[in-house]
């Protein structure tokens, strides 16, 4: 129902569709609340009642688990993370659900990208990125820059965790979780993102949750954790006999 980052737009009973096809039983999600079972069911959130998974790559999603049960809220659209303001104003980045500023497009793989453009626009420091278009320019490349100590590159992971530790330190206080987990293609750069967004993140943790909720990468690999959570609630509905 009006995606954000799908081409087609609108809403499309996309269950109802395959299950027509099929007869199958159908359940549709998104990568964010699959990954969250899969992180519960096979990954490191195994025994936690209360956690949260932030999915980074080309968007940037979120599943929150409380008591134990996923979170979908009234109609299914709950944890919209990524969609959250984090700069308001006419004048800053404009998101795919038409809205301006949105957390997505400052800590995804796209916001990544985002950032080092307009870096570079700002300084003449040189960087082995300069003669890359933006279409040309992925993560991968700025992350492999980073390692070999390009400055610009290193600059933008550090601008991108600290938007993203400031934003994770509200969700605390939103969901008070056990745990945060961060997942998707960015997180494999490691500490060229994690370190700067754990000290965001503690710095602006509320004082009553200081100490008590860890900041970790998956437990599971980024290509299987939605694809294992998807399953589970396949087969729950299956088990279930439901349509």
């Amino acid at each position: 129902e009006h995606p954000a980052d799908l081409v087609w737009k609108g809403i499309t009973p996309l269950a109802d569709l395959i299950h027509e096809h099929t007869d199958w039983p159908v359940l549709v999600t998104n990568d964010a609340n699959a990954a969250a079972v899969g992180e519960m069911v096979y990954g490191a959130a195994k025994g936690m009642k209360n956690f949260v998974v932030i999915t980074l790559g080309t968007g940037v999603g979120s599943g929150i688990v409380i008591d134990g049960k996923l979170v979908y809220g009234q109609d299914g659209f709950a944890g919209e993370v990524g969609h959250t303001i984090v700069r308001p104003g006419r004048t800053n980045r404009e998101c795919g659900c038409g809205r301006m500023g949105c957390l997505e497009t400052y800590v995804s793989a796209t916001g990544l990208k985002r950032t080092l453009f307009k870096i570079m626009a700002d300084s003449i420091e040189p960087s082995e990125l300069r003669d890359l278009s933006f279409n040309q320019m992925t993560s991968l490349n700025i992350a492999e820059a980073a390692e070999r100590g390009d400055v610009l590159a290193i600059r933008a992971f550090e601008h991108t965790g600290e938007m993203l530790g400031l934003k994770l330190a509200d969700v605390v206080a939103h969901t008070n979780p056990e745990a945060i987990f961060l997942f998707g293609g960015l997180t494999l750069a490691k500490g060229l993102l994690m370190e700067p967004t754990l000290r965001a993140f503690e710095d602006n943790l509320l004082f009553i949750y200081k100490g008590k909720v860890k900041l970790l990468p998956s437990g599971l690999n980024s290509k299987n954790s939605a694809v294992l959570g998807a399953s589970s609630l396949a087969w729950d509905l299956f088990a279930k006999g439901q349509k």
